[in-house]
């Protein structure tokens, strides 16, 4: 059996949908346990009303990986699949997954590609999973790019008991932690289909720019402190250039949001770590006339938005009738 894991907060307005995409699966041996992390909206009732066999569990709000880690304790089965609450699964998701483990006893990790939807539609893709994390070591890819997005991930539950679980000191980047460390000691595996759409929220598990950098951060603090055989795997320039590129990440909020001299200090704070040539650039591109700058973003905006045309959503997830909730 697979124990479905929902962990949910305030997510009334799509926790309903995202449980009927796991009732719409072709293998029907599962059970669906969501974890109400401190809920104040109606998400209680909502379930209660209309999904009857879902197991139920209310929590004080202690953070999402809190709310996965108690969904593992009280899971019944053989393997774990997790799915957040704003998500959908395509119907034959876990089927396939599952098929992928029977045909390789040795395999503990089975994630898929998928796709980024909002009220507007599916994305076209801009990340190929096979290409940049499945080859070269996985463990440095993941750190680097992750990308192992948590809705399209299955495990076996033995894995816990070797990897350990959802690291509940991080507010960001807990699910890429757990992640290496199973890449670290386990055969994982890319089941390279679109099996999920991911939602694209303001809030999405509520990751703010700042709260994915303050976790990455943590992450990075964890890795150097507490786990010598994964900072001995990802090596020390690897960590520099992660820490690079979440400072050019934070310093390039700050320019979208026309904060230029904070963006600066992320700027050059990112060539430090690591030099690259992007962090030299917007440093310069800053010190231009705001009103230069913003006549140059209007220009690259343009071009990006025709570059990135979306298409309409497959008919297995009907992108109508969750529209009016956005």
């Amino acid at each position: 059996m697979i124990s479905v894991i929902i962990p949910t907060y305030n997510s009334e307005k799509f926790i309903c949908d995202t449980i009927r995409s796991v009732l719409r699966q072709t293998c029907t041996d599962y059970e669906i346990i969501v974890i109400d992390d401190g809920s104040t909206d109606h998400t209680r009732e909502l379930i209660g009303n209309n999904f009857p066999n879902v197991r139920y569990f209310y929590i004080p709000n202690q953070g999402v990986s809190k709310a996965r880690n108690y969904g593992i304790q009280k899971a019944k089965g053989e393997y774990i699949a997790f799915l957040d609450a704003d998500d959908l699964w395509l119907p034959e998701k876990l089927e396939k997954q599952l098929r992928t483990f029977d045909a390789d006893p040795e395999l503990m990790l089975v994630f898929t590609e998928h796709r980024v939807f909002d009220s507007h539609g599916i994305r076209k893709a801009i990340f190929s999973k096979k290409e940049r994390l499945m080859k070269g070591d996985i463990v440095k890819n993941i750190f680097l790019h992750s990308r192992v997005t948590t809705s399209t991930v299955m495990v076996r539950r033995d894995v816990f008991q070797e990897a350990g679980y959802f690291e509940e000191n991080l507010k960001a980047a807990e699910d890429d932690n757990l992640w290496m460390r199973i890449a670290l000691k386990f055969k994982i595996h890319l089941l390279d289909e679109v099996l999920v759409h991911y939602r694209a929220t303001e809030k999405s598990l509520s990751r703010t720019s700042g709260n994915i950098f303050h976790g990455v951060l943590k992450n990075l603090e964890i890795i150097e402190t507490t786990c010598p055989d994964l900072r001995k795997r990802l090596g020390r320039a690897n960590i520099r250039k992660k820490k690079s590129d979440i400072y050019f990440s934070r310093g390039y909020s700050y320019f979208s949001c026309c904060q230029y001299a904070k963006a600066r200090r992320d700027f050059l704070q990112s060539f430090n770590y690591y030099p690259k040539s992007r962090s030299l650039y917007y440093y310069i591109f800053s010190l231009l006339p705001s009103s230069i700058i913003e006549q140059i973003r209007k220009m690259k905006g343009r071009y990006n938005f025709l570059q990135s045309r979306r298409y309409v959503a497959t008919p297995e997830i009907p992108v109508s009738g969750r529209q009016e909730h956005e």
